[in-house]
């Protein structure tokens, strides 16, 4: 799907950088975990020297942040088309049987004209 506007393409673009922030976080707070048990507990991951263990890190880093941006610009761009569908299908009920706010003027029309002829009819 395209955004058109421009303040839904900023808005896309947040929620894109926000998630992806939080996925970069996510994976690198889970490569950290795994980096210190394996310096603990394997030799020849002890070995490798720190800059290449930084590379890892920024791997997880890019890895994360892609991920996470992905999915949560798929998930606003999903939830916007839904909004959308909503509102064309309320479009749609409104022309066919009118919307809520003709419900209720009809609704008050007939009551007011029914209140006027019982009063008529009971006058006479």
């Amino acid at each position: 799907m395209r955004l058109i506007k421009q303040n839904m393409d900023d808005a896309a673009a947040t929620e894109a950088m926000r998630g992806g922030a939080i996925g970069a976080l996510k994976y690198c707070t889970v490569a950290l975990f795994v980096g210190g048990v394996l310096q603990a507990t394997w030799p020849r991951f002890a070995a490798i020297r720190p800059p290449q263990k930084g590379w890892l890190m920024v791997a997880a880093f890019l890895g994360g942040f892609g991920n996470g941006s992905d999915t949560t610009f798929t998930n606003f761009e999903r939830r916007d088309r839904e909004m959308q569908i909503r509102i064309a299908e309320q479009k749609r009920h409104d022309i066919l049987y009118g919307s809520e706010e003709e419900r209720r003027k009809v609704s008050a029309t007939n009551a007011t004209a029914a209140s006027s002829l019982s009063s008529s009819s009971q006058a006479a």
